[in-house]
């Protein structure tokens, strides 16, 4: 109880220095920026048919590839200064021993997880403010982008799959939406964190630019029996409808591909963190 009661502090330190970064701000002003521009055609669109929409644009974009791309990508950005081993670092870890250390790592990549898919989630709100409404189902304004070319009449930078439309009600689909994408930018962290620690360098940022990028080969047909490893692409209710079935990848493959994921990463980066030689401190206390 102790350990974790350090690592809630850690990582609560770790956040008040995240959320006073820049370069933090910079990329969930983007973000938002990005969400706003791309929704404005959807605004558009109720605008001229005076017809509501149901607040759930959310689940449209983290299924459509491209966005995706920005959305994760920007994820990469920010962890991509692992293990966030800072000035404080250095007073912190004699302090709290290295599992807490490490346990305060994990939760603050859970926190800011969280932080940015809520900030997502918000930013599709944001542009529809006036023409929404609670409704039962998919309602008139998705259900006509998803079955006609009005998303092409007007310019539509994403997809609205019919297959999400027919197969999930609005709140089966954000939920899931929700849940598989803090799922897969809480595994690209861990990955990004223990990849980082291991190599000294910035090698496991490098790699979850790779996954990022490997969603981009398979939705353009080039890598499609890469579906299994790729967390990005399983963060998308859209690819347990193509390709992926015939790999028999299903909804359930991909709810314990991150599961056990996000379960082993954490394990590595208690393990690494409580390996690790001392030889840093050592070094420093003797310059002091």
């Amino acid at each position: 109880m102790e350990r974790l009661r350090k690592a809630g502090r850690i990582s609560g330190y770790q956040m008040r220095m995240a959320l006073g970064n820049k370069r933090m701000r910079m990329i969930i002003l983007i973000l938002l920026l990005f969400v706003v521009q791309t929704l404005l055609p959807v605004r558009s669109f109720c605008g001229d048919i005076h017809v509501a929409a149901a607040p759930v644009a959310f689940v449209f974009l983290v299924n459509d590839y491209i966005c995706q791309f920005l959305i994760i990508a920007g994820a990469v950005m920010l962890f991509s200064d692992a293990p966030f081993e800072n000035e404080g670092y250095l007073y912190m870890l004699p302090r709290a021993g290295r599992i807490s250390w490490g346990l305060g790592q994990i939760f603050y990549i859970f926190r800011i997880a969280f932080l940015y898919v809520g900030c997502l989630m918000a930013a599709t709100i944001l542009p529809l403010v006036g023409y929404l409404s609670i409704q039962e189902g998919w309602g008139k304004i998705w259900g006509t982008l998803a079955k006609t070319d009005a998303a092409l009449v007007y310019g539509l930078e994403f997809s609205v799959p019919e297959m999400i439309v027919s197969r999930y009600t609005p709140v089966e689909a954000l939920t899931v939406s929700f849940l598989l994408e803090l799922a897969c930018i809480i595994w690209i962290g861990l990955f990004v964190y223990a990849g980082n620690k291991i190599s000294r360098k910035p090698l496991g940022t490098v790699a979850g630019v790779f996954f990022t990028l490997l969603d981009i080969c398979i939705s353009n047909d080039w890598l499609e029996d890469a579906y299994a490893c790729s967390p990005v692409s399983l963060a998308q209710l859209t690819t347990y409808s193509g390709y992926a079935s015939k790999y028999h990848i299903d909804l359930r493959y991909g709810v314990c591909f991150f599961i056990i994921g996000i379960a082993v990463l954490s394990g590595l980066c208690i393990i690494l963190n409580k390996s690790e030689r001392k030889g840093k401190w050592i070094l420093w206390k003797q310059k002091r």
